[in-house]
């Protein structure tokens, strides 16, 4: 049966495992929420397009009514121009004919520019519906992606509890309790590998004997941190 130190060093592999396991599966909501927030970003501008063709051609068909009624008016206008025998009303009735027809040119000029962007902005919506298609499609395929990664995760991390209870319960009694108070204390924090002759986490120097000790698999102390330690490979 391998030694105390020996032991250590698979049971801080495993805790840490355990803690990689368990953020990914935390942060899991987050990257759904960044997967739907792509997807809706997508219908929004899809949507969006949509709708814009839709305000436009009702802005034209809103500007040709006005156009008719104008120019409805500006005949009146025009007839009781013909009948007026009042040279005030007669200059009146020029001024009104005027002014509509120059509402009537704007009115014009403004529905064939609104016409080429409707005709531009209708030939891009099958490239957006297209592209929302696509995101659709990606968003689906992620969702299984997504959910086989999670319960991936969610096995490898029940496997991994119940080989840290194995391994655990392998301890000798007399190293099991300061590794449960330890444990209990600072959580993983307690552990540490030793790389040459140095606690990797407080870059303190160890003695020769606490090396010769890890390498018959003893259990030692940093005398600096008071992590419990192995070598690290």
């Amino acid at each position: 049966m391998p030694g105390p130190a020996v032991i250590i060093k698979e049971l801080h592999r495993l805790r840490l495992h355990i803690v990689d396991l368990t953020e990914k599966i935390t942060f899991a909501p987050k990257q759904k929420a960044g997967q739907e927030k792509k997807l809706a970003q997508a219908e929004e501008t899809l949507t969006a397009a949509k709708e814009f063709i839709k305000r436009l051609t009702l802005d034209i068909r809103d500007k040709e009514s006005s156009v008719r009624a104008t120019q409805q008016q500006i005949t009146k206008y025009e007839k009781q121009l013909d009948e007026s025998a009042n040279k005030k009303e007669y200059e009146t009735l020029k001024s009104e004919i005027a002014t509509s027809k120059g509402h009537v040119s704007k009115l014009e000029d403004e529905i064939l520019a609104d016409m080429g962007t409707s005709e531009e902005k209708t030939a891009q919506l099958p490239s957006v519906e297209q592209a929302t298609q696509k995101a659709r499609d990606d968003f689906a395929q992620w969702q299984i992606d997504f959910q086989e990664r999670i319960a991936r995760f969610t096995g490898e991390k029940a496997r991994a509890e119940e080989e840290l209870k194995t391994t655990e319960a392998t301890l000798s009694i007399e190293v099991r309790p300061q590794y449960d108070r330890f444990i209990a204390a600072k959580g993983n924090d307690c552990l540490a590998g030793v790389k040459g002759k140095t606690c990797v986490e407080c870059y303190t120097e160890v003695t020769t004997q606490m090396i010769a000790d890890l390498r018959r698999e003893a259990f030692v102390i940093c005398k600096n941190c008071g992590r419990m330690l192995y070598i690290a490979t």
